[in-house]
């Protein structure tokens, strides 16, 4: 008699679910990241009150500080966060958490998000 095959032993995953206290607004903003070793360029494509994800076109690995400088409209100065740490990357798409933000830049992003959330959606 043939014996049944033995399961697999799961492996654990390296992703776990997040519960975010903020959503999420897709965007396609012009950014500028800096840290000590690169200075590279993005695009924001979706944006909280405490965090986005980029995409790049420099390599950045998590845990790497970055000071910001990200327009909003083409007729405004752009927006200066001071600090935002790298929480992941998958190539050269990564996610970043805002850690130092001036009140200025905080109203900024919040008032962006209000008027987004508010805005009748096109329909499919």
């Amino acid at each position: 008699m043939a014996e049944a095959p033995k399961p697999r032993p799961s492996k654990p995953r390296a992703t776990r679910f997040v519960l975010r206290p903020y959503r999420r607004i897709p965007t396609w903003l012009v950014l500028y990241y800096l840290s000590g070793e690169c200075v590279g360029k993005g695009v924001v494509t979706n944006l909280s009150q405490l965090g986005m994800r980029v995409q790049g076109d420099h390599a950045v690995e998590p845990g790497l500080d970055l000071a910001l400088r990200v327009t909003f409209a083409d007729d405004d100065p752009p927006i200066e966060i001071e600090r935002a740490m790298v929480r992941w990357v998958d190539g050269y798409d990564f996610g970043l958490d805002l850690v130092l933000v001036s009140p200025f830049a905080a109203r900024h992003i919040a008032h962006l998000l209000s008027g987004q959330i508010r805005a009748p959606q096109m329909p499919a």
